[in-house]
C-alpha cells in the first residue's frame, strides 16, 4: 500500500475532468458524454506518469517525510491544536506501522472502476474507520503506558473541481470530487476540510485547480436537542394512552361480556358507560361508540379516509355469544378513540354499503404505488455510483415513459378529490333542500381536522427526530432531511400555503399536493352551488376554471422557454416552483373529477348507454392516456418538443390525462366498467386504500431511511429497482398502518365523540 499513490490517485481523474461541466445537469439531459481520444490519452498519460513518480515511495516513508518536515509548513489552516496534534498521532502511528493507524488509512475512500463515467464518489468503509482506537504509548519503544486519545470520525469530504460552490449530501452541486475520510474525532468538520486540503496541496502534483474542501463528518454520538427530546415525550403519551385505550377496550369488549354471562351479573351503570343486552338472530350486537354493523366507505380526499363518515363499522361477532352490550359515556368514547384494537379492525374491514363508487379503492392504491415507483428512482439518485450511465440508457426505453411520466398519478389524486367532494356534498346539499342549509362550517372544520392532524404530528414526529434514527456514510447527520428543521416555514404547512410562499424552501416537499388539494376544497363552492342551482352556470363556471388552467400553465411555460418534461429539461427546478406545484396551474383535473361527480350525482349513477358508446368512450379514454403517457417518448432519451409545443403539452396535458380518469370511474360507477371495475372493486384492496394517506405522508421517509442510511452506493440495474419497490411498498405500508393507529383514526374517533356527526349515505 502506499500512502502518496492512494491519496494522489484520488485526484488523478478529477484533474483531467475538471472541464466537463455540470455533471447533474447533463444527467437530467440524458447526454451520454463524448469520451474523446485526445482525453482519454491525457487522462491515461497522468496515471502513467504518477505511477512512475510514487512507485518507490512506500506508505511509511510518506508519513516519516510529513513529519521530518514539519506537518504545519503546509499551512494546516484553520486546524485546533488538539486535532493537528492528533492528526501528528496518525503520522506517526503510519510510521510506525500500528495497526490502528493503518486501518485509518485502509478506510478511505479509494478509485475503483468507472472512472471514466464519472464515478467519483469513493465512500471508502464507514464501520472500519468508526471501529478505530488510536493508541499512544508513553514509551514507543517498549510500549508501556498505553492510552486511547481519540477515535476514528467518518467524514466524507468534496473537492469540487472547477467551481466554488458548495455541495451537501442530498444536493450536489457542479462536479465534485467525494472521499469518505478517517480523522481523529477531535477534529470537526470544518477542521477535517482544512486538513484534506493540506494533504492535497502537500502532494508534488498541480492541485491548484481545487479551491477548497468541504467535509461532512458523522459524530458517534449524537446529543438531543430539546426539540427531540419534547417529540419523544409527546410520543411517549400517545403511546401510553393507546396502549390504555386497547386495554380498556378489549376488556369491555372481551373480558367483562364474559365474565358477566359466566356470573350472571345484571346489567350496571358507571362514568365510563353502560351495560345492555341486545341479541338479534342469535348474534350479539356490541358497540363502545366506535363500532357498529353498517356503514359506507367513502371518501372526501382521495388520500384520506372518509370525508365525511366517522369509522369504518364492523360486525364484531363473540365466539360465545354473551348477552351483554356495553355502551360508553363521553369519557369512555373519548378514550377508545385511541383503541388500537377498535382502530384497526375498521381499517381492516372490507364491508361496503350499496352505491358506493367502489372503483375509487382500486384507483387510489394503483395511483398510490405509482407514486412510489416514481420516487423509489428520485430519491435514490444520490445514493448510487452508474446513475450517470444508467439513467441515460433507460430514458431510451419506451416502456420507461410510465416511471419518467409518473407525475400524472398526483393528477389522478385531484380528480379523485373533486370527484367525491362534488358527489357527496350535492347529495347532502339536496337533503338539505339546498345550500343555504348546509353546514359550510362543518364542511370547511371537518376537511382540516381529518387531514391537518395526522400531517402535523408526523412532520413534528419526523422532522426533529429522524437525524437520530442511524448513521452511515451518506446520513445528513449534521443538517437534516429539512432545512433548518423546518423553524421559519412550518406554519406554511399548517395554513397549507407552502406551494405559493417560497416554495424552494419547502419543509416536506412531497406536501405540496396537501397544500393543492386543501386550496382546490376551499374554493370548491364557486362550482358547488352554480352547479346546484343551475346546471348551465355551474357548467360555465367549471369551464372558467379549466380555462384560466390552460392560459396560465401555457404562459408561464413559454415566458420561462419550460420544457415538458421535468427530468430532461434544463430548468427542472424552475419547472417545480412555477407550474407543478402552484394551484393555477394544476386545477384543471380537480375540476374535471369535481364536474363528473356532478354528473353522477344527478343521473344517480344510472345511465343507459349503447354497446357502441360504451366502447367508443373506452378507446378516447385509452388514447388519451396513452399520448400523455408516451407521446413524448424520443429514442434518444431527449426533449423533442418546441418551446410552443411543449407549453400546449403542459397547459393540456394533465387535464387530458384527468378526463380518461374520470371516464374510468363514470363507466365502473355506472355498470359499463366490465373486468376493469372488478378489478378496481376487489375487496381486498379496501384496506390499502384507508392507508393511503398515511402511505403519501410516510413513503419518502421509508426511501430516506434506507437509502441514505447505505454503507456503500449502490449499483442500479433493472431487478434491483424492482426489488427496491417492493421493499420500499411493502415497508410504506406498514408505516402507514401505525401512522394511521396512532395519529389519523385517533382524531377520526374524538370528532365523532365530541361532535356527533351523523352518517351520510
Amino acid at each position: 500500500m502506499k500512502l502518496t499513490l492512494c491519496l494522489l490517485a484520488c485526484f488523478v481523474y478529477a484533474c483531467s475532468c475538471q472541464n466537463f461541466g455540470d455533471f447533474m445537469t447533463e444527467i437530467r439531459q440524458a447526454k451520454v458524454r463524448d469520451r474523446e481520444t485526445e482525453k482519454l490519452e491525457e487522462t491515461t498519460g497522468i496515471v502513467t506518469k504518477l505511477k512512475q513518480i510514487f512507485k518507490e515511495e512506500s506508505l511509511t516513508d510518506s508519513a516519516e517525510k510529513l513529519l521530518d518536515n514539519e506537518f504545519e509548513q503546509y499551512n494546516p489552516y484553520e486546524v485546533g491544536s488538539l486535532c493537528l496534534n492528533h492528526t501528528k498521532y496518525l503520522l506517526q502511528g503510519i510510521k510506525d506501522q500500528e495497526n490502528w493507524a493503518l486501518r485509518m488509512v485502509d478506510s478511505i475512500g479509494k478509485p475503483s472502476s468507472d472512472l471514466l463515467d464519472f464515478h467519483i464518489r469513493w465512500i471508502g468503509n464507514y464501520e472500519e474507520c468508526t471501529a478505530v482506537e488510536a493508541i499512544v504509548y508513553d514509551d514507543p519503544v517498549n510500549k508501556t503506558g498505553p492510552s486511547n486519545p481519540y477515535n476514528g470520525k467518518y467524514c466524507l469530504t468534496y473537492f469540487p473541481i472547477g467551481g466554488d460552490q458548495q455541495p451537501t449530501l442530498l444536493q450536489p452541486t457542479g462536479l465534485a470530487l467525494a472521499i469518505g475520510m478517517c480523522f481523529p474525532d477531535t477534529c470537526s468538520s470544518l477542521e477535517a476540510g482544512a486538513l484534506a486540503l493540506t494533504l492535497v496541496r502537500s502532494l508534488p502534483l498541480n492541485t491548484s485547480f481545487v479551491p477548497y474542501a468541504y467535509a461532512v463528518c458523522q459524530e458517534k454520538d449524537l446529543e438531543y436537542s430539546d426539540k427531540a427530546i419534547a417529540v419523544i415525550v409527546v410520543c411517549s403519551i400517545f403511546l401510553v394512552i393507546i396502549v390504555i385505550a386497547t386495554a380498556y377496550d378489549v376488556t369491555i369488549q372481551v373480558l367483562l361480556p364474559y365474565v358477566s354471562q359466566m356470573n350472571k351479573v345484571e346489567p350496571s351503570n358507571h362514568m365510563y358507560g353502560t351495560f345492555s343486552s341486545k341479541q338479534e338472530n342469535g348474534h350479539v350486537h356490541q358497540s363502545n361508540g366506535h363500532i357498529s354493523n353498517s356503514g359506507i366507505i367513502s371518501e372526501k380526499s382521495p388520500l384520506n379516509r372518509d370525508s365525511y363518515d366517522h369509522a369504518v363499522e364492523t360486525k364484531i361477532h363473540d365466539e360465545r355469544e354473551p348477552d351483554m352490550t356495553y355502551k360508553p359515556g363521553l369519557p369512555g368514547r373519548l378514550l377508545l378513540s385511541f383503541s388500537a384494537y377498535t382502530n384497526a379492525s375498521k381499517i381492516f374491514n372490507t364491508n361496503q354499503a350499496s352505491g358506493i363508487l367502489t372503483s375509487v379503492n382500486g384507483i387510489r392504491f394503483i395511483s398510490m404505488t405509482w407514486v412510489v415507483l416514481g420516487h423509489t428512482y428520485a430519491f435514490g439518485l444520490n445514493a448510487t455510483d452508474n446513475i450517470s450511465t444508467f439513467l441515460p440508457q433507460i430514458l431510451k426505453r419506451f416502456s420507461f415513459q410510465v416511471i419518467s411520466n409518473a407525475t400524472v398519478a398526483v393528477d389522478t389524486f385531484f380528480v379523485l378529490s373533486g370527484l367525491l367532494v362534488a358527489y357527496l356534498s350535492l347529495r347532502e346539499m339536496k337533503k338539505k333542500n339546498g345550500a343555504k342549509r348546509f353546514s359550510w362550517g362543518m364542511f370547511y372544520f371537518h376537511r382540516f381536522w381529518r387531514l391537518t392532524p395526522p400531517y402535523m404530528l408526523f412532520l413534528m414526529f419526523y422532522v426533529p427526530t429522524m437525524k437520530y434514527w442511524t448513521t452511515g456514510p451518506l446520513w445528513p447527520q449534521s443538517t437534516g432531511f429539512e432545512q433548518d428543521e423546518c423553524k421559519d416555514t412550518w406554519w406554511k404547512n399548517i395554513l397549507y400555503v407552502n406551494n405559493i410562499i417560497e416554495p424552494e424552501k419547502m419543509c416536506m416537499a412531497w406536501s405540496w399536493y396537501l397544500s393543492n388539494d386543501m386550496q382546490f376544497y376551499v374554493i370548491s363552492p364557486l362550482m358547488l352551488i352554480p352547479l346546484y342551482y343551475s346546471p348551465l352556470w355551474g357548467t360555465i363556471t367549471c369551464l372558467a376554471f379549466v380555462l384560466s388552467n390552460f392560459i396560465a400553465t401555457g404562459v408561464i411555460s413559454k415566458q420561462h422557454k419550460l420544457g415538458s418534461n421535468m427530468i430532461l429539461g434544463d430548468s427542472s427546478n424552475e419547472a417545480f416552483t412555477l407550474i407543478y406545484v402552484k394551484p393555477w396551474c394544476r386545477i384543471a383535473p380537480y375540476v374535471v373529477g369535481l364536474f363528473t361527480g356532478y354528473i353522477l350525482y344527478k343521473t344517480d349513477c344510472k345511465v343507459k348507454m349503447s354497446k357502441f358508446v360504451n366502447m367508443l368512450g373506452w378507446a378516447i379514454a385509452t388514447a388519451f392516456a396513452l399520448l400523455v403517457l408516451y407521446g413524448l417518448y424520443d429514442s434518444e432519451g431527449t426533449e423533442k418538443l418546441g418551446v410552443d409545443a411543449a407549453a400546449l403539452y403542459n397547459a393540456t396535458g394533465r387535464t387530458a390525462w384527468g378526463m380518461a380518469v374520470a371516464w374510468v370511474i363514470f363507466a365502473c360507477a355506472t355498470g359499463y366498467g366490465g373486468p376493469v371495475n372488478a378489478l378496481l372493486s376487489w375487496r381486498a384492496i379496501i384496506p390499502l386504500s384507508r392507508l393511503t394517506y398515511c402511505a403519501y405522508l410516510v413513503h419518502p421517509v421509508i426511501m430516506y431511511l434506507y437509502y441514505f442510511s447505505r454503507r456503500t452506493l449502490m449499483r442500479w440495474y433493472d431487478l434491483e429497482i424492482s426489488y427496491l419497490f417492493l421493499g420500499n411498498i411493502c415497508l410504506t405500508y406498514a408505516v402507514a398502518f401505525v401512522i394511521s393507529l396512532a395519529f389519523e383514526s385517533p382524531m377520526m374517533g374524538l370528532e365523532k365523540a365530541l361532535l356527533g356527526r351523523e352518517k351520510r349515505s
